[in-house]
């Protein structure tokens, strides 16, 4: 078969198989502030407004049609972008939760410690800042079409205030064709 031949046929699988994904669609908290994405790998991006003084956090989220990885596979990735005060690596969350939002299962998980920022544009591997005092609330929705990924990061105090917000707004989420 020839080149041209096959590129129509992959072309035409490509839209039969992203014709039939499903977006999930969320409702961002008001006080949210929504972004132009800083990375063409980020569907959406928000800035989460610090208090009393605190820097602001940056909400991404993220979509790979047909790829992404287990849920647990990006979780362990996530928990080691952090490091305990004693530098050892971070292996698990401080708190996760499992709910349903609109009939989509949800992973939500709540992490400190020293942020490892990676100055990589492929985020991975590469050279990391190290921002101590950081924490990560981030969310899986495991929609029909594939994951979904919600992560949030910055200065602990920041993220905390917005901690009970981040759980209503994984509620919102819902997978729409």
């Amino acid at each position: 078969m020839n080149k041209t031949l096959w590129t129509f046929f992959g072309t035409l699988l490509f839209a039969l198989t992203t014709s039939s994904a499903s977006e999930v669609t969320y409702t961002a908290l008001k006080d949210w502030i929504k972004e132009s994405p800083s990375s063409s790998m980020r569907r959406d991006q928000y800035r989460l407004p610090g208090s009393k003084g605190a820097e602001d956090a940056t909400l991404s989220v993220f979509y790979f049609p047909g790829t992404g990885g287990s849920v647990d596979s990006n979780l362990q990735r996530w928990y080691g972008q952090f490091q305990k005060k004693d530098g050892s690596p971070v292996t698990g969350p401080e708190t996760k939760k499992e709910i349903k939002a609109n009939d989509l299962p949800v992973t939500i998980i709540y992490v400190t410690g020293t942020y490892l920022e990676s100055q990589s544009p492929m985020m991975t591997g590469g050279p990391v800042e190290k921002k101590p005092g950081y924490a990560m609330l981030a969310a899986i929705a495991e929609s029909p079409s594939g994951p979904w990924f919600f992560k949030a990061t910055g200065p602990q105090a920041t993220i905390d205030r917005w901690r009970s917000g981040f759980e209503q707004f994984a509620k919102t989420f819902e997978a729409k064709k």
